[in-house]
């Protein structure tokens, strides 16, 4: 098996601290560098198990302790939302937006957000 992403996250709501938004962001803009660059490496997957849905879809932040900047926008990849888009995976099983657990449809395939540690889905794969 092949890792796909392996890239640190920080808890947010605990540390994401205005002093520190901008170091933060540049993380961020890191990792989203790093994830295109690992994506680009595969073509058609089945399953795509990554931590962040892709962007807009299943990702809104509406947890009543997050910053306020945040509350009500989308937390996902675009750069996930790309290689769906491009590649059409069977299934995205994602995680990450807590609140935005449930099932979405991307063309043909079906995002999966599992919301928090402790929830499962059993899924008959065809």
């Amino acid at each position: 098996m092949r890792k796909l992403l392996n890239h640190q996250n920080v808890n947010w709501v605990r540390d994401f601290k205005p002093s520190d938004y901008q170091k933060e962001m540049k993380k961020a803009r890191k990792g989203t560098e790093k994830a295109k660059r690992i994506l680009r490496n595969f073509s058609k997957l089945d399953i795509l198990l990554c931590h962040q849905p892709p962007y807009s879809i299943l990702d809104k932040v509406s947890f009543p302790e997050a910053p306020k900047h945040w509350k009500g926008k989308n937390a996902g990849s675009k750069a996930i939302l790309d290689y769906v888009k491009k590649y059409q995976p069977k299934y995205v099983l994602c995680g990450h937006i807590h609140e935005g657990k449930g099932r979405a449809k991307i063309g043909k395939t079906e995002v999966i957000n599992l919301g928090c540690s402790g929830d499962y889905k059993i899924i008959e794969i065809k």
